[in-house]
């Protein structure tokens, strides 16, 4: 009976759970409705904008060279002199200068003496060669009524008359390179310029070699911008290493000044043809004329730049037709979402070739007038139904 009892509650239990079971309502269906997003669109307009992008390069003369003595000597006096020379000609650190304008002078003694000697001996040898001239004509006449052509050289006088003619033209150019070496011993300036460092001053023994160098200087008609470049920023700007363009497609170069304004004018020159191992970018040099200061310009230069001088830049380009995308348009680096006509979400691969900050510049890809989706999406389906927060004019009449 013990064993029993426990076997009917159990059954009764079952067949009680499996009536209520029975008794529970089937549940209802209930139809799920898909939430259509709401996106924002912008329309695809393709137009000619100037390349440009920013840079930055240190300035240095175009034109440097080191001013050397041409002569050994002691240096007498430099610029500026008490009774010649310009006021504005300082052999100085800084100093300006003119083409031709006398920077130093050298001790001249001894080379005025070698000159007066060259000048001296070049008269000796002139009068020799008048004496053996005289000399061969005397033998003529003493010659007589012989035939004139059967006579010797040496009765012609003519090896002496060559020897005397040799030691004449000798004579003329030590007398020549005597007075080259006087006018060297006044070191005048090549060009326009301004001097960067000295190397000699007054009582000073300057020789040949190493010792000659008197200063370092540089031209004031342009400066050089160092700067590097990619090689995809260089083909952005239409700039073909090696080939020279036209005044009309030269890549112009902006300096700009710390807000950001345009204070001098250049263009790209030239590469280096040199890529950095290490930065994998391009060297290349801009040009800018007359932006060193100046005393001698007709009008004072506006914001004069300096050797060394760390400057931004700004390059302007070729036109380009570009679409100009928002970066939230994009899913991955090359791909947007694009929205038809019937407000379906379709996913296109574009060619970018420049981005900025905010935008990219794309030249394929995408036809004027397509809705660009600008609303970022993180699950999408092909063909994806869509509403338009901000319908353009090209789809508004697609729906009517």
């Amino acid at each position: 009976m013990k064993i029993i009892f426990p076997i009917i509650v159990l059954i009764i239990l079952f067949f009680g759970s499996w009536q209520l079971i029975k008794m529970r309502p089937e549940p209802q269906a209930r139809e799920v409705k898909r939430k259509i997003p709401f996106v924002e669109v912008i329309n695809a307009e393709k137009k000619p904008l100037r390349s440009s992008i920013s840079a930055y390069g240190t300035i240095q003369p175009r034109t440097q060279t080191t001013l050397i003595a041409e002569v050994p000597g002691i240096i007498e006096e430099v610029a500026p002199f008490e009774k010649e020379g310009s006021e504005t000609t300082n052999f100085r650190p800084g100093g300006f200068f003119q083409k031709g304008d006398l920077l130093l002078k050298i001790e001249d003694v001894d080379l005025v003496t070698m000159e007066a000697e060259a000048r001296a001996n070049l008269r000796r040898v002139e009068l020799q060669l008048i004496q053996e001239r005289e000399l061969a004509k005397q033998a003529k006449l003493e010659w007589g009524d012989r035939d004139w052509n059967l006579a010797s050289d040496l009765v012609k006088r003519i090896p002496q008359i060559e020897k005397a003619e040799a030691e004449t033209r000798a004579a003329e150019a030590r007398l020549t390179q005597a007075t080259r070496d006087l006018n060297r011993s006044q070191v005048k300036a090549p060009f326009m310029g301004r001097i960067l460092k000295t190397m000699a001053d007054v009582g000073q023994q300057v020789g040949s070699g190493a010792s000659a160098a008197l200063a370092e200087i540089y031209a004031l008609d342009s400066a050089e911008i160092n700067l590097a470049l990619s090689r995809s920023e260089m083909n952005f700007l239409g700039f073909a290493d090696g080939f020279k363009p036209s005044d009309e497609l030269n890549v112009q170069t902006q300096v700009l000044d710390s807000s950001g304004e345009v204070i001098h004018q250049g263009v790209l020159d030239r590469s280096e043809g040199v890529v950095d191992p290490r930065t994998r970018l391009t060297n290349l040099v801009a040009r800018v004329d007359d932006c060193f200061a100046n005393p001698y310009s007709k009008e004072p230069v506006k914001n004069p730049l300096a050797v060394g001088q760390f400057v931004n830049l700004r390059l302007i380009g070729a036109e380009v037709d570009v679409f100009l995308i928002p970066e939230s348009a994009f899913r991955t680096q090359e791909t947007v979402l694009v929205v038809d006509q019937e407000n379906r979400l379709h996913t296109r691969k574009v060619q970018v070739i420049h981005r900025t900050d905010k935008e990219a510049w794309v030249t394929g890809g995408l036809s004027d007038g397509e809705n660009v989706c600008v609303t970022p999406i993180e699950i999408i389906s092909e063909g994806m139904q869509v509403n338009l927060v901000n319908p353009t004019e090209d789809s508004n009449q697609t729906q009517q």
